[in-house]
């Protein structure tokens, strides 16, 4: 398939969820390129998939329409940020409420406040945010892979001490009392 077939069949994947970090680093390269944050928040919200960018875009719209910072980024703008999909039950269920639209969009509001009040730049806040954001992700894929490790060891402990025990202790004693 042509790259422009795969490009439209991910934007229009309502399967997709969008990692947060994804669309934070699109804004950062955006503000980089030195576009607005409106027109920023507009670019990456027209080609995130499945629906995810449209708050984006609403928020942006607010913004160029003269709306306040707060209003822009008021639940009249940033409502139903996920379409609707199936929800996949989880033990993590208390996590499933919090998506990854309304983790950017936390983080975008807070973090381009500042400067869409007082004119610096964005991109060492949104920076600072992405590498906080990795490093927590690594210490949880740190803590889960130690949870992951005590809880197989116990089942692998408990298959292989017999197996060890049949084919290298008992062997080893019976030739010595021969």
């Amino acid at each position: 398939p042509s790259s422009s077939i795969m490009k439209y069949e991910w934007r229009n994947s309502s399967s997709l969820d969008v990692d947060p970090l994804l669309g934070l680093h699109m804004i950062i390269v955006a503000l980089r390129s030195g576009v607005s944050i409106p027109r920023a928040l507009d670019a990456v919200g027209s080609v995130l998939p499945g629906g995810y960018g449209i708050w984006l875009c609403n928020v942006s719209n607010a913004l160029l329409l003269g709306d306040s910072w707060h209003e822009a980024w008021s639940e009249t703008y940033v409502h139903n940020l996920k379409p609707e999909q199936n929800k996949k039950s989880s033990k993590y269920a208390k996590n499933d409420e919090i998506d990854s639209s309304t983790i950017l969009a936390n983080w975008l509001s807070m973090a381009l406040y500042e400067s869409w009040c007082r004119g610096s730049s964005p991109v060492p806040v949104l920076s600072a945010l992405s590498e906080h954001y990795e490093q927590t992700m690594a210490n949880v894929a740190r803590q889960e892979t130690s949870r992951l490790s005590v809880r197989l060891l116990l089942p692998v402990g408990l298959c292989f001490l017999p197996a060890f025990m049949c084919i290298g202790i008992f062997p080893t004693v019976a030739s010595f009392m021969h």
